[in-house]
């Protein structure tokens, strides 16, 4: 379920979402009915979830004001670094996109070179209608957050800070990202029923979920065609929501 808190910034309801996805993402999306939540640590930005080096230093020049030798510093200052590298191990994502209409180089992407695939459009509230009523049987709690992109952390230790923050080089994304807490055990923390260093599946209301598709801009007209000949025999009741791309570019 979906847990409100004040240390996040939740995406307003009416807030439109992205997912951008090549055909067998999309494919695998509506037959299992569920989102898959990625470990952190295999993100491809290799800083997500750590603390900035800015922030570092800040706290270090606090540490300084304690009165601490320079080894009881760099201790603390270690154990700080350690704990995050832990948490980032330990927190599963999934990420949108939020923005008003498509994205020329999210589609670039996320495709990865290929021209077919698709992009979902839907709305915050849509995604947490969708996962209130997936009938997921291993329920845990899912928080929503907007990213913030910047180089520097006030809190260090405030962990919401250290999953919800990207570089600003990342701020075209616009994301808005799903994710899911684990604590160690020796903070009682449980042992869930799948490995947390592979990520999960979480089932979702697809119907609820998805409120257009839209075909890639690079796609053929072969690509359109067979793409709704498939979604006619797997999901017969989706072809209305199947649009083009807004974007004319081969």
């Amino acid at each position: 379920m979906i847990i409100k808190d004040p240390r996040i910034n939740t995406p307003h309801g009416n807030t439109i979402h992205w997912r951008y996805m090549t055909l067998e993402k999309f494919i695998d999306l509506i037959m299992s009915n569920e989102l898959f939540f990625t470990n952190a640590s295999k993100l491809t930005d290799k800083y997500e979830g750590t603390i900035p080096g800015k922030t570092i230093e800040a706290y270090r020049k606090q540490l300084a004001l304690q009165n601490l030798s320079e080894d009881e510093m760099q201790l603390q200052l270690d154990l700080l670094k350690h704990t995050a590298d832990s948490f980032r191990e330990l927190t599963l994502v999934n990420c949108w996109t939020m923005n008003s209409f498509e994205s020329y180089a999210l589609w670039k992407i996320y495709l990865g070179g290929s021209k077919g695939g698709v992009a979902i459009r839907t709305t915050a509230s849509r995604i947490k209608e969708a996962i209130k009523n997936g009938g997921e049987p291993y329920d845990e709690d899912i928080f929503f957050s907007t990213i913030e992109y910047s180089d520097y952390i006030d809190d260090p230790n405030n962990r919401f800070r250290w999953i919800t923050r990207k570089n600003k080089f990342y701020e075209f994304e616009k994301e808005a990202r799903l994710f899911i807490f684990h604590y160690p055990l020796s903070e009682g923390g449980t042992k869930p029923p799948y490995k947390i260093r592979n990520g999960r599946r979480y089932k979702v209301d697809i119907n609820k979920l998805i409120e257009r598709i839209y075909l890639s801009p690079f796609s053929s007209d072969w690509f359109a065609k067979s793409f709704n000949m498939t979604i006619e025999k797997i999901k017969p009741d989706f072809l209305s929501l199947i649009h083009n791309s807004e974007i004319m570019d081969e």
